[in-house]
């Protein structure tokens, strides 16, 4: 999380594996360091829109690939990295960016209203069946939460801790902040919650009515 109270608020997730995200993350960081003796030097705190902080994180990621990328494949290993990055700089809308292992990059829209990286298969058809651009933050929040046990509740290798930040537009502050961890209520009533209701919703769907014949298998003479 990189903020300027009142300026700009740039949050940046990770996926894929864990020594490259570093390596970026690290480059990021670097870079806000030497900019204290070089004051013309670009860093992710004075780029002047998102895309443009999309892009400069994007160059970071190629310049990890360009160092990193024929010893790994070398030993069989794929160059695997996804960032999304997102927030707010003062003046302007704010915006998310999902960033691929090449350093280019696309963002959400009006029509595609959120990104996801990572473990995606299991948490994205409920967002595609319920979260669209008028949903509210907090109903945002709690289909990120279902999206999120749907995923952990099928692939054992996603778990808690899970951090989540809430950002209201033009606030350019990241005051909601919160972590899960495995025995949090909130977390556990929420899996509970949702499972049941998928239950109960099932059993109140109508069954099929296998006394009609059907189209779509021939029957035997």
């Amino acid at each position: 999380l990189f903020e300027k109270p009142g300026e700009r608020v740039i949050c940046i997730m990770t996926s894929g594996n864990l020594s490259l995200t570093q390596a970026t993350l690290a480059l990021v960081d670097d870079d806000l360091v030497l900019a204290n003796n070089e004051p013309s030097r670009e860093t992710i705190t004075n780029t002047h829109t998102l895309y443009e902080t999309a892009r400069y994180v994007g160059s970071k990621v190629r310049a990890v690939e360009k160092r990193d990328r024929v010893a790994l494949e070398a030993d069989g290993f794929d160059f695997n990295i996804n960032l999304i990055v997102g927030g707010q700089i003062a003046g302007l809308a704010p915006e998310i960016h999902l960033i691929y292992p090449q350093g280019n990059s696309i963002h959400a829209t009006r029509d595609c209203p959120f990104l996801q990286i990572g473990e995606t298969k299991y948490g994205k058809p409920i967002l595609d069946r319920g979260f669209n651009y008028e949903t509210s933050l907090s109903d945002a929040v709690k289909f990120g939460i279902v999206s999120i046990d749907a995923t952990m509740k099928s692939n054992v290798a996603v778990g808690p801790p899970i951090d989540l930040l809430c950002y209201e537009t033009d606030s350019l502050l990241a005051n909601s902040r919160m972590r899960f961890d495995q025995d949090d209520p909130y977390l556990q009533e929420i899996g509970r919650k949702w499972q049941n209701g998928i239950i109960k919703l099932v059993k109140e769907m109508p069954a099929p009515d296998f006394t009609k014949p059907s189209l779509g298998f021939a029957t035997a003479a």
